[in-house]
């Protein structure tokens, strides 16, 4: 068998496939430390979690109780939440999935949360959630009016990775503390206001109707 020709060079050849893998995770590290900037104006901060495919239950462990390690109990909880609830969440499983086999599936250690497990995330914990994207306006699920509902603070990353995110304050010894964004806030108190104006202005109305219609 023919030897294998000996590089000139002392330094191994790059291949292309390296290249690329190196110019995304240069990539990748320009945008986290955008993001952190980004994070850092609002007074917060990205904790990071493991990357194995309970990213988003093991955020929602640190949020909830300062332990990703409890990533396993959060999504039994989820799973468990969808399939006693599934005439809410059936119609958006494709077509070809059975039921089962979806629940079966992200049952299992390390199978990605979607969109529909981030609501039911929100309904079983009772909680609100933020999502925090590099420079892209927030996304929030809220099913829950009260404003002293629970706000959960994740960030997302490349489509792929979740995060928890906390106040910069925040010494990570138990549960999340509560953020306050200021911008939002103002703007939760204009809707709220809104609301009422026009839930007064159509209780007069009616009640207009009502006399109208009594006088004879």
């Amino acid at each position: 068998m023919a030897k294998a020709k000996q590089q000139k060079s002392s330094k191994p050849k790059k291949q292309p496939r390296q290249v690329e893998k190196k110019k995304k995770k240069e990539g990748k590290d320009c945008d986290l430390s955008q993001f952190r900037a980004q994070l850092d104006s609002l007074g917060l901060k990205i904790i990071q979690v493991t990357a194995d495919g309970n990213c988003f239950f093991r955020s929602l462990a640190d949020q909830l109780e300062g332990n990703e390690d409890e990533h396993s109990k959060y999504r039994s909880m989820v799973v468990q939440y969808i399939v006693k609830n599934r005439e809410m969440f059936e119609p958006f499983i494709e077509d070809d999935v059975p039921f089962e086999d979806y629940c079966k599936t992200m049952d299992d250690d390390g199978t990605w949360a979607g969109n529909m497990e981030l609501q039911a995330a929100s309904l079983v914990t009772r909680s609100n959630i933020c999502i925090h994207r590099s420079m892209s306006p927030r996304w929030y699920i809220r099913n829950f009016e009260d404003s002293r509902t629970r706000m959960i603070h994740l960030s997302y990353h490349d489509g792929e990775h979740y995060n928890s995110v906390r106040s910069r304050e925040d010494a990570c010894g138990g549960p999340a503390r509560p953020v306050v964004i200021e911008a939002d806030a103002k703007v939760s108190a204009a809707s709220k206001q809104a609301k009422a104006t026009e839930s007064k202005s159509k209780t007069r109305s009616d009640k207009c109707d009502v006399d109208a219609g009594a006088v004879k």
